[in-house]
């Protein structure tokens, strides 16, 4: 049996080719570290031999979160999270949502400043050609399916149609439960 040392910047393992393909993102409650594990990499230490447990465990803290469901198939539809066992999820759009902000921002001082130089006409014909780029780029994202308990996010799977848009009542629902929680996954990291 081989010994692989995992890397946490690009979440893989050393000496292994960067796998591209369904995906999960977490962030970890306890040391707050954000990690991506290749599904791929997941099923392929399943038959090398190398993991007999494949729930989902935290590469920086070596927390594993009680409740952990097996990984899901990397052609399957995302139905129980590998991290939480939730089985509630809603999708959205790919985004950075920082980037989002700052474009937005420069957005508006590039417009307000040929609104103030060239005429409002033109500042208004310029909203309109960003509103119109805005939407052909918000069409071509793909979608994500996101966890509404441990926040986990689904990269590359195909979409659920009992998965809709994110519902403010099931995020209240989730918020004392996501607390619980993170108090029992902490309590069992010590």
């Amino acid at each position: 049996m081989t010994s692989r040392t995992y890397n946490a910047s690009s979440s893989q393992f050393e000496g292994q080719p960067r796998q591209i393909g369904p995906s999960v993102q977490v962030a970890c409650p306890t040391c707050e570290a954000t990690t991506r594990r290749a599904i791929g990499a997941v099923s392929d230490a399943d038959s090398e031999g190398n993991s007999t447990d494949l729930r989902w465990t935290c590469p920086t803290c070596e927390v594993q979160p009680p409740g952990g469901a097996a990984p899901p198939k990397t052609m399957g539809r995302v139905e129980k999270c590998w991290v939480c066992s939730c089985e509630e999820f809603y999708i959205q759009k790919d985004f950075n949502r920082s980037l989002g902000f700052a474009i937005v921002v420069g957005s508006f001082a590039v417009i307000f400043l040929v609104m103030l130089t060239k005429g409002h006409l033109i500042g208004i014909y310029l909203l309109f050609g960003l509103a119109f780029i805005d939407w052909v780029i918000y069409q071509l994202l793909p979608n994500v399916t996101v966890c509404y308990l441990c926040h986990s996010i689904y990269r590359g799977f195909p979409q659920s149609p009992d998965h809709k848009g994110f519902y403010l009542g099931s995020e209240e629902k989730y918020k004392p439960l996501r607390q619980a929680w993170i108090e029992k996954m902490e309590a069992a990291g010590e």
